[in-house]
């Protein structure tokens, strides 16, 4: 007489196949969020596509290597830039483009520091790099270009008086 597999054994089996599959899945995203090259165009969106979680970009010796951060659990994992050269504004008090110095890491000069949060907001900042500007607004609207330092500026401050128009802005 043979005897099958009881409703436990079963479960028990399904259950460790489950847990593998889960833990390889988890694997290869990381993989693949690593994987990716960041981009100015493409900054936001990059961070968009992994789980939600507050992350960090910091990015070492001219952008050629960066680092992404989770802020909640305290790791970074190293990933790959096309990132050069860049240099970071933001507006002072007075409206002004601003150059952001971002200090050093481990004796390493800091060119990038940009945070995304688990809400969808990111840094609001102005990037140069190759001679163009991209604003990068803190969370509506998209990556924009532009040719000089003024009109990024300029597109910063629209966006802050949209902002600030008490619902004007849709």
């Amino acid at each position: 007489m043979s005897r099958g597999f009881s409703l436990i054994e079963l479960l028990i089996v399904i259950a460790i196949i489950g847990l593998f599959a889960f833990l390889s899945f988890e694997v290869l995203q990381q993989q693949e969020s690593t994987a990716k090259a960041y981009t100015v165009e493409k900054l936001r969106e990059a961070f968009a596509d992994t789980i939600p979680s507050d992350r960090e970009l910091i990015c070492i010796d001219k952008c050629t290597k960066c680092f992404i951060s989770n802020t909640k659990q305290g790791s970074a994992q190293e990933s790959s830039s096309n990132l050069k050269e860049i240099k970071a504004y933001i507006l002072d008090a007075n409206d002004n483009p601003e150059q952001i110095e971002f200090g050093r890491l481990d004796d390493h000069p800091i060119c990038l520091r940009f945070r995304y949060y688990a809400n969808g907001s990111n840094t609001q900042i102005i990037l140069e790099t190759e001679g163009k500007f991209f604003y990068i607004p803190s969370y509506f609207g998209e990556v924009e270009a532009f040719e000089s330092l003024d009109t990024a500026s300029d597109k910063w401050i629209e966006d802050a008086k949209l902002a600030s128009d008490r619902g004007n802005y849709y």
